[in-house]
C-alpha cells in the first residue's frame, strides 16, 4: 500500500490515510515529472550528455 504494510494501514485513522495518500500522490507526480524530463533530455540531447546522465543515475 504505497510503502505501508496492509496490516498496519488497518490501524491508521482516516485522517492519517488521507495524509499518506496525499504524500504518495505528490511523490508520484514528482517522479513522473522527473521521468519526463529525463526522457526529453534523452530525445533531444547530445548522446554524450545522455550517457553522462545515465552514469549519474546508475550511481545510486
Amino acid at each position: 500500500m504505497l510503502g505501508h504494510a496492509p496490516k498496519d494501514v488497518w490501524d491508521y485513522t482516516p485522517r492519517s490515510i488521507h495524509g499518506f495518500l496525499g504524500f504518495a500522490r505528490r511523490r508520484q507526480r514528482h517522479e513522473a515529472a522527473s521521468r519526463l524530463a529525463h526522457a526529453t533530455a534523452a530525445a533531444r540531447g547530445d548522446p554524450k550528455d545522455v550517457r553522462q546522465l545515465v552514469r549519474e543515475l546508475q550511481k545510486d
